[in-house]
């Protein structure tokens, strides 16, 4: 149905002996490296080069790398202390006062991990080699302490979700940021779509206009001879030329809107040089759309849902964290050491691996802030702030009811107008036809014959929009009910560590 109006104008032009073009004239031709596309080539290139989408897919994969960067949580931290020192003092003794001076070398090895229960579990190697004077029992002497220690979380402060807590909202945020990555695809998507079905309804219109100028000025050359001949009056071919001169003020009107268009799509598919559409027919394809099919999809599919939804989980996390908080800080402090003194080295290390001088000590540390107002508040804060994004989530669901709704009406609306502009078509071809034979014969003047094109142009160019309208109430409704990657083949890919590769891909 689209290219009617090639055999159209052929048929038209027919009917007018001056009239020896043919419709391959009036193709738009592309010089041979500019790049032609189809629907299913801008949409690959666009989620290739689409500079919004390769922005949204760095963030996406910053928010993953927060995730790694919050599991430092759990690496191990090993502490080195070395120093060497000398110490001066003066004794303050019962019977007279002296100096005491001694040196020492000291070195300190400390390992620390944190558990997931909350837990902090340190392990303390202490040396310390000692040269005094006045010299005591053993001089120089080697002390050296081995201590295991765990303060562990009894109330706040305890179990996995507190511990962990930058780690899943972490999760979280990449949660967001993936579904902020389908958002930006489904636009990308969408507009290429109706930037392409656009760019096809201007260059038909274009190709119309360029009919229009063809049969106005066959109509004004016929004139012109037949003024000459003193058939037809002056006023005859200044109606003709005038008629000719609004042609072709359309015609530049919709080279510029074509031009306009392809700009368009070069834009969203982040291309430098020249474009053009291949030959490709608007179809109309057939859309099942169900009411309550399409709402029950757009819940689970729909990124802004989604998004919505992770945003409350997000919230949810917070509150129970915020709860926890509320609780008084009690911790079990538990540690075992053995300690060692000697003379030499292998003394202090023997007195070291036995159990002859152990130390142990286990206890509960209790505190507690009187009010805790900050706590209760912060508590109290959050849990608004959640039931207040659940209410937009109740708002946001009775949008999205109402806009496939919208989008099934507007679909069946505009189904039925391409079957009324072809119907108005298929007329003003045949009224065109007749009043070009008027016209041979002297029935029809020339201002009818230039109405009776610039009706069927226009109904050309309702049908061709009709069209349009059509393909692009299909990106609607498939946007909306959450369908358009699903029905276009695009997955998510999910592989944040090769950056070589985009995150979103078309399945073979």
């Amino acid at each position: 149905m689209r290219y009617v109006f090639v055999i159209s104008v052929f048929l038209l032009l027919a009917c007018l002996p001056a009239a020896a073009q043919s419709p391959s004239q009036l193709d738009i031709q592309s010089p041979p490296n500019v790049l032609q596309l189809t629907l299913a080539e801008a949409q690959r290139l666009a989620l290739e080069r689409n500079l919004d989408l390769q922005a949204q897919q760095y963030d996406t994969r910053a928010s993953d790398a927060e995730i790694n960067k919050a599991y430092g949580l759990y690496d191990p931290t090993l502490g080195l202390e070395y120093a060497e020192g000398e110490s001066r003092q003066r004794l303050n003794l019962q019977f007279y006062s002296a100096q005491s001076k001694e040196r020492y070398r000291r070195f300190n090895l400390g390992l620390t991990q944190k558990l997931p229960t909350g837990a902090d579990l340190n392990l303390e190697f202490i040396n310390l080699r000692s040269d005094q004077e006045p010299a005591p029992g053993l001089n120089p002497s080697y002390d050296s302490t081995l201590t295991f220690s765990l303060v562990q979380p009894l109330l706040k402060g305890f179990g996995s979700t507190v511990t962990e807590q930058d780690i899943l909202f972490a999760v979280k945020g990449r949660d967001i940021a993936i579904e902020d990555l389908r958002e930006t695809a489904f636009l990308t998507l969408a507009d290429t779509r109706d930037a392409y079905f656009e760019v096809l309804r201007l260059r038909d219109n274009l190709r119309y206009r360029e009919a229009s100028v063809a049969l106005a000025a066959t109509l004004l050359k016929e004139n012109r001879a037949r003024v000459k001949a003193g058939v037809l009056a002056r006023v005859d071919e200044l109606e003709a030329e005038f008629g000719l001169k609004q042609r072709e003020r359309d015609l530049l009107d919709a080279e510029r809107e074509y031009q306009d268009g392809i700009d368009g799509i070069a834009l969203l598919l982040n291309i430098q040089g020249e474009i053009s559409l291949a030959e490709d027919q608007v179809g109309i394809p057939e859309v099942k759309a169900d009411l309550s099919e399409g709402y029950r999809q757009a819940l689970v599919k729909r990124p802004d849902v989604q998004r919505r939804l992770r945003n409350i989980e997000r919230l949810e996390l917070q509150s129970r964290i915020a709860r926890n908080a509320i609780l008084p800080a009690l911790d079990l402090a538990a540690s075992y050491g053995h300690a060692g003194l000697g003379q030499e080295y292998s003394d202090d290390l023997d007195d070291l691996g036995s159990d002859r001088f152990r130390n142990w000590e286990i206890g509960l540390t209790l505190s507690y802030p009187l009010g805790n107002r900050e706590a209760r508040h912060e508590y109290r804060r959050s849990e608004f702030e959640r039931k207040g994004r659940q209410a937009q989530l109740g708002q946001l669901k009775n949008q999205v009811y109402t806009e496939v709704q919208a989008a099934i009406r507007l679909l069946l609306v505009s189904r039925k107008k391409i079957d009324v502009t072809a119907s108005g078509m298929a007329f003003a071809e045949e009224k065109l036809r007749t009043l070009l034979k008027r016209k041979e014969v002297g029935l029809a003047t020339t201002r009818q014959v230039l109405e009776g094109e610039e009706d069927y142009a226009l109904a050309q160019t309702d049908h061709a929009a009709a069209l349009s309208d059509y393909n692009k109430s299909v990106t609607e409704y498939l946007k909306v009910t959450g369908r358009l990657l699903e029905e276009e083949h695009v997955r998510f890919i999910g592989d944040f560590d090769d950056e070589s590769q985009s995150l979103l891909g078309l399945e073979p």
